[in-house]
């Protein structure tokens, strides 16, 4: 990378009073495997028998049509990277684009995702382990599993941090080892469907419950806006993000689509086992199994328990440390969620309270219920953004122009400009609030009562909406 792409992108964040800090060090293709790698490829494993439940028969269709809805908000994200080239996030966009208030409630619903990831991936987790080893019961695999991922946070993040991209690797290696011995399945030894192509994987009882699936689908996906916060170290921001983006969702989608696809292959008798909460739970170990036998079932219950460990201590610690700066702003009490251990240098009560949480909840809700309301919180804010690019560009005109024009400020789209500034924002906040509607009525009642606590925090913090909300270090 020149020297000259550095120095320009110091002087775009120079423009909104903010000094170069962070190294410039990422390129398009190493911010394209951050995104990827911060999904995480195995993800599907979570959910894949409760999509296949709601949807009557698919899961490939749910994980396209979550994908297409993902790559118009990926549009939005590009357009306000231009805008606000910052190490900022959904939260900072429809705050700068929008209206701070309404950033503000956006970031309180993200609140949401932040605490219950962890709980999402201990509860499945648990649950997988519980399928290789059935005499222990599925609360102390939960209890066992939280506290240990809370310990490394505590006294082991810097190690799994440095460990984490090769592990994740590793995750991502056993999802495409997991294709092949499917399809090899199928074509070789003709199990389930007998042949690599077919329709069946296509099936669904209804557009109402293809809806629901893909709402749940959308789980998947949560991550790949997290290359927006390497804005400040990337060489060319405005330029490599944007690619990076739509790079990894479109890479995402097509791994999503074959996990969706060949996993059906191997169960067209899925119907005689869905009504079982813990096959539901562990649909892909159970594909595992019919494939490769027992033995092949363990290797990938083993990379799945791997990438579901990284993954809970990399959520755990962004929740911690996002209760931390809330109390440190004394937005909830300071005494607790600001108090650091002096020996490890963590906010030791945030993790605790997390680990707790992920018990609590764990076995109070099933992992479907959790995947939805976490999706509440992350819909709603994708919406919030793609209708942040038709306000900051139509309403308030004070976007900036394209990279060909020099950028200009406060400039106009033209009619052939429509598509990118308004029809594809528009549509992305159409698609997404079709899915957020199909959410299920616990996630709904959950999430909104959540919603207006945060309407109601608003108004009595910014006495009555006359005065700027408090900022959130999302």
């Amino acid at each position: 990378m020149s020297i000259n792409s550095d120095i320009e992108a110091e002087r775009e964040l120079a423009k909104f009073g903010y000094k170069q800090e962070l190294k410039r060090a990422m390129n398009v293709w190493e911010l394209t495997a951050f995104g990827v790698n911060y999904m995480i490829p195995i993800a599907p494993a979570i959910i894949f028998g409760f999509v296949l439940a709601d949807s009557g028969g698919t899961v490939a269709l749910p994980y396209v049509l979550a994908g297409i809805g993902m790559l118009f908000t990926a549009g939005s994200y590009s357009v306000m990277v231009r805008n606000y080239p910052l190490a900022g996030s959904l939260y900072n966009y429809v705050t700068r684009g929008l209206q701070p208030h309404i950033g503000f409630l956006s970031g309180w619903v993200l609140l949401l995702d932040y605490v219950l990831i962890p709980t999402v991936t201990a509860a499945s987790a648990a649950i997988y382990i519980g399928q290789f080893i059935p005499q222990v019961p599925y609360a102390i695999w939960l209890v066992v599993f939280a506290i240990a991922m809370g310990m490394l946070n505590l006294f082991g993040v810097e190690l799994m941090a440095k460990l984490g991209i090769w592990m994740v690797i590793v995750g991502e290696a056993v999802v495409f080892i997991a294709l092949f011995v499917w399809g090899y399945a199928v074509a070789v030894h003709h199990i389930g469907t007998g042949t690599l192509f077919t329709a069946e994987p296509f099936h669904f009882s209804s557009i109402g419950a293809l809806m629901t699936a893909t709402s749940l689908s959308v789980l998947s996906y949560l991550g790949f806006d997290a290359i927006t916060t390497l804005a400040e170290e990337s060489h060319h921001p405005k330029r490599d993000i944007p690619r990076a983006i739509y790079f990894s969702v479109a890479i995402g989608m097509l791994t999503m689509f074959l996990t969706g696809y060949f996993g059906m292959l191997v169960i067209p008798d899925w119907r005689e086992h869905i009504n079982n909460i813990t096959w539901a739970s562990t649909a892909l170990m159970q594909v595992s199994r019919i494939a490769g036998g027992p033995a092949f079932a363990g290797f990938y219950t083993a990379g799945y328990l791997l990438a579901m460990g990284v993954f809970n201590v990399v959520a755990t610690a962004a929740g911690a440390r996002l209760l931390y700066g809330m109390g440190r702003d004394n937005l909830i009490p300071k005494k607790v969620f600001a108090a650091i251990n002096k020996r490890w240098q963590t906010p030791h009560w945030n993790i605790v309270l997390i680990v707790v949480m992920e018990y609590i909840l764990g076995m109070a809700m099933n992992v479907n219920n959790i995947s939805n309301l976490i999706n509440y919180g992350a819909l709603l804010g994708f919406a919030m953004l793609n209708l942040a690019v038709i306000w900051l560009y139509y309403v308030k005109r004070k976007g900036v122009g394209p990279v060909k024009l020099g950028e200009p400020a406060s400039w106009r789209p033209e009619a052939k400009d429509w598509f990118r500034y308004f029809l594809a924002p528009a549509l992305g906040f159409i698609v997404i609030m079709w899915v957020f509607s199909s959410l299920d009525h616990l996630s709904l009642e959950v999430g909104t009562t959540w919603l207006v606590i945060g309407i109601i925090y608003t108004a009595f913090k910014t006495k009555g909406f006359r005065e700027k909300p408090p900022e959130l270090e999302l």
